[in-house]
């Protein structure tokens, strides 16, 4: 009616390729927004909420290895923040 729709017909073979390939996009673009958000809590010099260490005690030493175990962790960009 108002155009024409092109329709493009795949085999089994084209099928397995353009969803291999639509997956590799995807997790390429979840791991950029993953290192993006690492990016920013550490120029902020934050810590994200995703990170969670806990130690017993409450003294200066155990904050100050909280504190280095989740800034070591989010510069190797582990966890998941999504």
């Amino acid at each position: 009616m108002h155009g024409s729709r092109n329709v493009k017909f795949a085999d089994a073979q084209q099928a397995r390729q353009i969803y291999q390939y639509k997956n590799v996009k995807k997790i390429l673009y979840e791991t950029y927004s993953a290192m993006w958000y690492n990016k920013t809590w550490r120029q902020r010099k934050l810590t994200p909420n995703y990170i969670s260490v806990k130690v017993n005690g409450n003294n200066w030493q155990c904050i100050k290895t909280i504190k280095a175990a989740a800034h070591h962790r989010v510069n190797q960009g582990r966890g998941d923040p999504l």
